[in-house]
C-alpha cells in the first residue's frame, strides 16, 4: 500500500515529502531501519532520498521536485520535525499551471445558498473569474454547455470581485439550477468552444495490478475533480504490472471536458495506475452545441 501511493505520487510528478510519523515511539535503531527501507523504495522507484536532518531545509527546498525526495522524522507528542515540515510545505514551488490564459475552473461540488441560489466550488485551474462574467458550464450528459453568469465569488468565506489561478473558490451562479451542476463539469468563458470528448489517447504506468490489463478494462479514473469508471483499450491487448504503455480509454457514462497534457490515475480494488493524457481525437459524437 505504501508502495503504490508512494508510486502514484511520483509518477504524477508532484513533489514528494516523506515524514517518519510517531517517531517518538520507537528508538533510534527502528528509526534507523524504517530510513533505510525508505531509502531504498525511494532509489528503486529512480529517485534520490535527501534526509532533511543532515542536509537543511534550504537544501531540500532547493532540490525538491527534480527527482530529490526530502526523508524526515515527525513526532505529534514531542513536535519534532513538525516546524521542519511545516517550513517545507512554506517554500515548496507553487505548481504549474496550464499555460492557457482563459479562465477554467474544474466543480469539485456544488450547493445552494438562500438567498444567492446555486453555488459552484472548486480550485481555479487558469486565468480569472470575476464578478458578473459570463460563463459556460458543462459538459452535461449530453455534451452540451449551459450558459452562466457569475453572480458572486466567494474565498476563505469572504466576497471578493475577483479570482485568480490557484484559488479555492465558491462561485455563485446565474442561469442554472443547484440540481444540475455535477462533480467533474468544467466552467469556461462564455466566448470560448469546448469540446468534450468521450474518450482519449494516454500513456498509462500500471504500478499494481494481480495479473494484466487487458481490453474492456473498467477502473475509476480520477483527473482534475472527474471520477467515472472507463474502460482501457490497450494499443498492445493488455499491460502488465509495472508496464508503461498507449491506451486508448473510453469513459462509460458521459463526456468530459479533457485536454492534452492533464494527469490521471485510474483505480480498481487492488489495482492501481497512472496516466497522461496525449491526444482527444474527436469532440465526443453525443456532443450537442451550447444553449444559446
Amino acid at each position: 500500500c505504501i508502495r503504490a501511493g508512494l508510486g502514484i505520487r511520483l509518477a504524477t510528478e508532484l513533489p514528494t515529502i516523506v515524514a517518519i510519523t510517531k517517531a517518538d515511539a520507537v528508538g533510534d535503531d527502528r528509526l534507523a531501519a524504517v530510513e533505510r527501507e525508505v531509502e531504498s523504495m525511494l532509489r528503486d522507484a529512480g529517485q534520490t532520498p535527501l534526509l532533511v536532518d543532515r542536509h537543511g531545509v534550504d537544501t531540500a527546498v532547493a532540490e525538491v521536485g527534480d527527482g530529490v525526495v526530502p526523508l524526515l522524522r515527525t513526532s505529534a507528542v514531542t513536535k519534532d520535525g513538525v516546524e521542519t515540515l511545516d517550513r517545507l510545505f512554506e517554500r515548496l514551488p507553487k505548481r504549474a499551471t496550464p499555460d492557457r490564459e482563459a479562465f477554467r475552473m474544474y466543480v469539485d461540488r456544488s450547493y445552494k445558498v438562500t438567498g444567492v441560489g446555486a453555488v459552484a466550488s472548486g480550485t481555479v485551474n487558469s486565468g480569472t473569474v470575476e464578478t458578473g462574467d459570463e460563463l459556460l458550464l458543462g459538459p452535461m450528459p449530453d455534451g452540451s454547455f449551459r450558459e452562466v453568469e457569475v453572480r458572486s465569488i466567494e474565498m476563505h468565506y469572504h466576497r471578493v470581485d475577483k479570482a485568480t489561478a490557484g484559488r479555492i473558490v465558491g462561485i455563485a451562479l446565474k442561469g442554472v439550477d443547484e440540481a444540475e451542476i455535477e462533480r467533474g463539469m468544467a466552467l469556461v468563458p462564455r466566448d470560448s468552444e469546448p469540446e468534450p470528448v468521450r474518450e482519449f489517447d494516454a500513456e498509462v504506468m500500471v504500478l499494481n495490478h494481480p495479473t494484466r490489463i487487458q481490453e474492456g478494462y473498467e477502473p475509476v479514473v480520477h483527473l482534475e475533480t472527474v471520477s467515472e469508471a472507463a474502460a482501457f483499450f490497450p494499443d498492445e491487448g493488455r499491460l502488465l504490472p509495472g508496464d508503461t504503455g498507449e491506451a486508448r480509454v473510453r469513459f462509460k457514462f458521459r463526456p468530459y471536458l479533457i485536454e492534452e497534457g492533464q494527469r490521471f490515475v485510474f483505480r480498481e480494488g487492488s489495482s492501481k495506475g497512472v496516466g497522461t493524457v496525449t491526444g482527444t481525437g474527436d469532440a465526443a459524437e453525443d456532443a450537442a452545441p451550447s444553449e444559446r
